[in-house]
């Protein structure tokens, strides 16, 4: 039977009567009545995957990617040293047939001394990219002659690089996947190009190797193991299904085109759903008279993809284009009448080697801040600028924007967005 490992997701394949089984990725061991069950038998074609990208669900890291490895064998009886040989013995049949089954066309030398080529199994990267993707697992499965194991579906990649990817399934969602992952070949060479070039497609980049938009959308890649895993997270942190269908389209389309350059990505209002930024000046347009009962559906019209958020207050947050600036996260309070009371615009990873810059360009638009020393050992410090009936405070990270309380003004708010949006 097919359990999944409570520390990091992956599958493992366990006999039922065992009381307890450790983990071949985390080496977490766990009473087998307290796993999930993902398949009550374990199906004649699975292998574990060599590689597990732990989904972000799990309390194992979700960048790091584990490697499935056998428990060492004590071969001090004659039938450990039966078992062993056999088991070898069937390793290598499996592995000279897998290595002759899935070389890629790549040239080498008959008998004869003329070229020969094979075929990797599995689907093409054009041929994934031409699939649906918002399908339920059934479906996907027979789309890309998929193997589905419980709420997994693995399917065999013909790339040189990649030998498979996995959907994973959530059982409250299940009419499509929520997180991919692929799945590089053992021995591969990861494509730094790759990754290079998917960062590059995603608003703000890969930190530290991962990426986040609203808490809605993730990527996170590995450059030593070369996996690549995206996920949304939907309805489970203040989304919704039809956002959580519409993101996973966009990302896997981005992801496909990124690191294969199949398919043509995602359109552009596709992107809009996972982070494609506006122009830093539509903020200017904002309505401050709004209330908190209409903010929701007037700025997703008017910002289609703006994720949202209700807790404690209701958060709406937009990509903006501007190299120090990557969103803003509109803060209404959930009270009757609320309207906008804080913008906080969140810093690119550009904005702390350029903060003071940015406030000495700010200052000849705004006039003098003030320094308020929030840390002064240890020479922190924000800058506080006051205009009008605004107040704009520029952070390690951030960029803040409060009003005084019942003094909205329109005419502030642009000159502080034109001032940011010219200070780059």
């Amino acid at each position: 039977m097919i359990l999944e490992c409570r520390h990091c997701g992956a599958p493992l394949d366990v006999k039922p009567d065992a009381a307890l089984t450790k983990c071949r990725y985390c080496d977490t061991t766990s009473e087998r009545r307290l796993l999930r069950t993902v398949s009550a038998e374990t199906p004649r074609d699975f292998r574990p995957p060599p590689q597990w990208l732990p989904p972000p669900q799990f309390p194992a890291p979700s960048n790091q990617a584990l490697a499935y490895h056998e428990e060492t064998l004590r071969a001090n009886t004659r039938a450990n040293w039966i078992a062993l040989l056999v088991g070898v013995s069937c390793a290598a049949a499996l592995v000279l047939g897998v290595s002759i089954a899935m070389s890629l066309r790549a040239p080498g030398s008959s008998k004869k001394g003329g070229p020969v080529t094979t075929v990797l199994p599995g689907k093409t990267p054009q041929e994934l990219a031409a699939v649906r993707i918002d399908q339920t697992r059934e479906n996907l499965a027979k789309a890309l002659s998929g193997s589905p194991m419980g709420s997994m579906l693995v399917v065999s990649v013909s790339h040189p690089r990649y030998q498979s990817i996995s959907f994973m399934y959530d059982d409250k969602e299940p009419a499509f996947p929520h997180s991919f992952t692929l799945v590089q070949r053992s021995g591969a060479t990861p494509d730094p190009k790759g990754i290079e070039a998917l960062g590059s497609r995603l608003h703000g980049g890969l930190v530290d190797g991962s990426w986040n938009w609203a808490g809605l959308v993730a990527v996170n890649t590995d450059a030593k193991t070369g996996l690549v895993s995206a996920s949304v997270l939907g309805g489970r942190v203040g989304g919704t299904s039809a956002q959580a269908k519409a993101q996973l389209v966009a990302v896997w389309k981005l992801v496909l085109h990124a690191v294969f350059g199949a398919g043509s990505g995602p359109t552009a209002e596709e992107a809009r759903w996972i982070g494609a930024p506006y122009p830093f000046a539509a903020l200017e347009t904002i309505d401050l008279t709004t209330t908190v009962d209409k903010a929701a559906a007037t700025l997703t019209q008017k910002f289609p993809g703006a994720a949202l958020s209700t807790f404690i207050e209701l958060g709406v947050t937009v990509a903006v284009d501007h190299p120090l600036l990557w969103n803003a996260e509109l803060s209404y309070p959930n009270e009757k009448g609320g309207t906008l009371r804080i913008v906080a615009l969140r810093g690119t990873k550009a904005f702390p080697a350029r903060r003071e810059a940015l406030v000495g360009c700010l200052e000849g638009k705004l006039g003098k801040a003030k320094v308020e020393d929030r840390d002064y050992l240890a020479k922190k410090r924000d800058y506080d600028f006051t205009v009008g009936k605004l107040w704009l405070r520029i952070g390690e990270n951030d960029a803040r924007v409060h009003w005084f309380p019942g003094r909205l003004n329109a005419p502030d708010w642009k000159r502080v967005v034109g001032a940011l949006g010219a200070c780059r």
